[in-house]
């Protein structure tokens, strides 16, 4: 059995209390039984299309697990690779999982996890942001999400082609 298989198939632990799913055992969580539905309760129709698009961009990615929790919307394959923190009249805070450092003006902070996982924040105030460049993101952010990034021999994940030539 190869590293990336052995690593990749091992099974994700699941939680008794919240049955959320985590690829490492015992993981720090807010263990809860949280919702979709309790996340978007009394939100305006303006957030909740937000919602919906970005949901929608990140389903376009691939399978997704939708892993609501106390304070924010994780979308997990293996591991969760993208959120939307907030969500207010003003907009959408999310974030995505990127095994580098990505430079956009979009990007209101970049946190580093480890060598491999950047955390990239960002603010959508309207659906025509919810654009090529944020899809591109989340299907990139969605591969680290399988942890294929950490089967690369450079920590960079190839480059996605851009339709506009920038990335």
């Amino acid at each position: 059995m190869t590293q990336r298989s052995s690593l990749t198939s091992r099974p994700l632990w699941t939680c008794p209390k919240c049955r959320r799913q985590f690829v490492v055992r015992n993981m720090s969580h807010s263990c809860g039984r949280y919702s979709v539905e309790q996340f978007l309760a009394g939100q305006s129709a303006h957030a909740i299309s937000l919602y919906r698009r970005f949901s929608d961009l990140v389903h376009g990615c691939g399978p997704v697990k939708v892993a609501p929790a106390k304070t924010r919307i994780g979308f997990q394959v293996r591991m969760i690779f993208a959120a939307v923190n907030k969500l207010s009249e003003s907009g959408l805070q999310a974030h995505v999982v990127l095994a580098r450092k990505l430079r956009s003006r979009r990007f209101k902070r970049i946190d580093t996890m480890t060598p491999k996982c950047y955390v990239h924040h960002f603010k959508v105030e309207s659906l025509s942001e919810l654009d090529e460049e944020v899809e591109r993101w989340l299907c990139e952010a969605y591969r680290v999400g399988t942890q294929e990034h950490l089967f690369h021999k450079s920590s960079a994940p190839q480059a996605i082609p851009s339709k506009k030539g920038v990335q």
